[in-house]
């Protein structure tokens, strides 16, 4: 039996009516709104829960905790943000570091994923796209994940980091072995063979000459001096993960979606302009990722007593989905005003591949609809959904007339 089946004790500071039997991680469900009924049962009870799950870890449950979990650093630290805890072959930098260490690490990046560096993709994934669709667009059906949502964002990290096409596959079974376990085996086999992945590409670009992410990486310096062997593989071990999977489970969310609503996808047909803020409403509705955080000390934290040590996991799909926050949380509106969400997370940490992932998302959106712009869920085959660190879209037939779809 692995910690992902066994239940914690329940620690002294713990009161007994916190306890809630909540599991991050489930079974492979058919099921079209998970993220609505998760966090209304989230919602039901207290504001700050416990589970035993996982190694035993606190749940906030408002989004004004959830904001106070992700910024500040003097409560809740980011060292180590897996559950259920799990030792990394190496540092997982800048992600889990606090303060000016994040900083320092998170610079060595910045380059990679500037605004100038990132605009300067449009024209590839905008082509990538067009083919894609083009590839089945005729044909009235595809599986959306396979087909698309697991091809382009994938593809366009690979060419961030110069790494070819035929490696995509492997990729991205290791990083579904990280992010999503089935136990403690699972992941450990996910991150040995993507350790080796990148300890070959560090040897291949050591002399670090190259613009592409490993290059950047070989070059990097913090304070002051040249990075360690052990910083390199965490800072790619965790752009790697962060690359491979977070874009493409917002993908299949915002198709689903849109497949079984004609009247909002007629919409961003009809006003194309919309699209920007429909991906930030749909983001928020849907909150994808979750993180964990490390209390630094003994604290009193609302009321609830919490040690040093004691892990809490801030998940952006309950964040979204706080009416105290977002009026009418379960409505989606392509006109809300405030659709700050938590999915990117925020502060220091706000995730450094947010404008490539809008830029992606956006232009998806763009060309599928001028070309697809009526499809459905396929009756026969409902959508499957993984829940975990990140929930996702395992798979998701659509289906269309191909008499309606628009030209090439």
């Amino acid at each position: 039996m692995s910690s992902y089946d066994m239940l914690a004790p329940k620690p002294d500071h713990v009161p007994a009516e916190l306890v809630v039997d909540y599991d991050l991680f489930g079974p492979v469900r058919a099921e079209d709104e998970y993220q609505t009924r998760m966090a209304h049962f989230l919602q039901s009870g207290p504001e700050i829960i416990w589970t035993p799950r996982n190694g035993g870890h606190w749940v906030f449950t408002r989004a004004e905790d959830i904001d106070r979990g992700q910024r500040d650093e003097s409560l809740f630290s980011t060292r180590q943000i897996s559950l259920p805890p799990v030792e990394t072959p190496a540092p997982l930098v800048p992600l889990e570091a606090d303060g000016a260490e994040h900083i320092a690490y998170r610079s060595v990046l910045q380059p990679v994923f500037a605004p100038q560096a990132i605009i300067g993709m449009t024209d590839a994934i905008r082509d990538l796209t067009i083919q894609l669709i083009d590839g089945f667009k005729d044909r009235g059906h595809c599986e959306f994940v396979s087909e698309f949502a697991a091809i382009l964002p994938v593809a366009m990290f690979m060419k961030l980091a110069d790494v070819p096409d035929s490696d995509r596959a492997d990729l991205l079974a290791w990083a579904e072995t990280i992010i999503h376990p089935k136990s403690e085996q699972d992941r450990h086999w996910g991150y040995g063979l993507l350790t080796a992945y990148i300890e070959r590409l560090m040897i291949e670009r050591a002399d670090g000459v190259g613009t592409d992410l490993v290059s950047r990486v070989m070059q990097g310096e913090v304070f002051g001096r040249a990075m360690t062997h052990s910083e390199r593989v965490g800072m790619l071990l965790v752009t790697f993960n962060g690359g491979l999977d977070t874009v493409m489970s917002a993908m299949g969310f915002i198709a689903s979606y849109l497949a079984r609503h004609p009247e909002q996808r007629r919409r961003l047909v009809d006003e194309p302009a919309k699209i920007p803020a429909a991906i930030e409403e749909l983001m928020r509705y849907f909150g994808a990722t979750g993180t964990a955080r490390i209390v630094q000390d003994d604290i009193d934290y609302k009321g609830v007593r919490m040690k040093k040590g004691d892990r809490v996991f801030v998940q952006a799909m309950v964040h979204g989905r706080d009416p105290r926050r977002f009026p009418d949380p379960d409505v989606v509106d392509f006109d809300r005003k405030d659709k700050r969400h938590a999915t990117f997370s925020q502060g220091k940490h706000r995730c450094i591949g947010a404008l490539l992932a809008r830029q992606e998302l956006r232009i998806f959106l763009e060309e599928w609809l001028k070309r697809i712009p009526d499809f459905a869920v396929d009756p026969d085959r409902p959508q499957l959904i993984e829940t975990g660190m990140v929930n996702t879209v395992r798979r998701l037939d659509l289906v269309w007339s191909p008499a309606q779809a628009g030209p090439a």
